[in-house]
């Protein structure tokens, strides 16, 4: 991240961090996608993925500008403001009830793949609506968005023991609902 802020500021004027076009351009296309995959995968909708991955930038903007930028691990403070605005959205999307057409059904190319691949998508999501809310954030973000056991922990601010025991139960508890 030191790398990503420079200090640039008037004389006179007290420093101030801040982040340079180029740095948050790298740090958005290097971040972006995953980040709205993560958000795809526990919304499951699209245009709120967009929206709370455009907002984990905008949120960095912010406590660049507030002087209070990331000093460790940016990709874990990134994933762990993306969790707390997937919590904050599903909290006030609980009372309605709608649910989104699967993306894949906008152009379908061979019918019954798109079927098997929807059933087979539906299972796994099943599975994973079993685990409880922590099994799933560490399934989630090791598995599907490929932290490291250090960055989940920072993410969901607990231990990497706690990590690796929430992994090994949530996968054991998978493999059973799943075979």
């Amino acid at each position: 991240m030191a790398d990503l802020l420079t200090s640039s500021f008037p004389a006179g004027v007290a420093a101030q961090p801040r982040l340079t076009d180029a740095a948050l351009a790298e740090i958005f296309d290097t971040y972006y996608e995953a980040l709205y995959r993560f958000a795809f995968v526990h919304l499951r909708d699209r245009e709120s993925a967009e929206d709370i991955a455009a907002l984990v930038f905008q949120r960095l903007l912010d406590a660049v500008e507030a002087g209070r930028p990331p000093t460790e691990n940016l990709r874990a403070w990134l994933y762990q403001v993306a969790r707390r605005l997937i919590i904050d959205h599903s909290r006030r999307q609980k009372h309605r009830n709608h649910a989104p057409l699967p993306e894949a059904l906008a152009a379908p190319v061979d019918l019954e793949a798109l079927v098997d691949h929807e059933l087979r998508l539906e299972q796994v999501y099943a599975a994973l609506d079993h685990l409880n809310d922590r099994q799933r954030e560490v399934i989630l973000l090791r598995f599907m968005q490929g932290l490291d056991v250090e960055e989940v922990a920072a993410v969901l601010e607990i231990s990497t023991g706690a990590v690796k025991t929430l992994q090994h139960r949530a996968l054991t508890r998978l493999r059973r609902m799943l075979t």
